[in-house]
């Protein structure tokens, strides 16, 4: 994903989402989902044709811990876009900070 913002928005997917950096360059980091991985690219430093905007492209988790995840984003001040329940589970939106929407599920019954 190219990020404009890429120090806050690596802040954002590591220390606020908690995911694992599983390597990391100059002015890119890969987090480890789990077998896939999610790239952020500092388009300062990198590919000068790929430009974000903000529009477009929405992420979605499955996490284990959405409540504590939803504490995570109270405390960096993170505004909810959405939060949303069904027979399925809980979810909530957010916008990471570049704009993209980041969506957060988890199954099941949440307190």
């Amino acid at each position: 994903m190219p990020c404009m913002r890429y120090m806050e928005t690596r802040r954002f997917y590591a220390k606020v989402l908690g995911l694992t950096v599983a390597s990391e360059g100059r002015s890119h980091v890969f987090f480890d989902l789990g077998g896939s991985k999610l790239a952020l690219v500092d388009v300062r430093h990198g590919d000068r044709d790929v430009q974000p905007n903000g529009h477009g492209i929405y992420v979605d988790f499955v996490v284990y811990d959405l409540v504590y995840i939803k504490r995570q984003l109270g405390r960096e001040q993170i505004r909810l876009i959405d939060e949303r329940s069904d027979a399925h589970g809980k979810a909530i939106t957010v916008k990471d900070p570049e704009g993209n929407l980041v969506n957060l599920f988890q199954e099941g019954t949440v307190d």
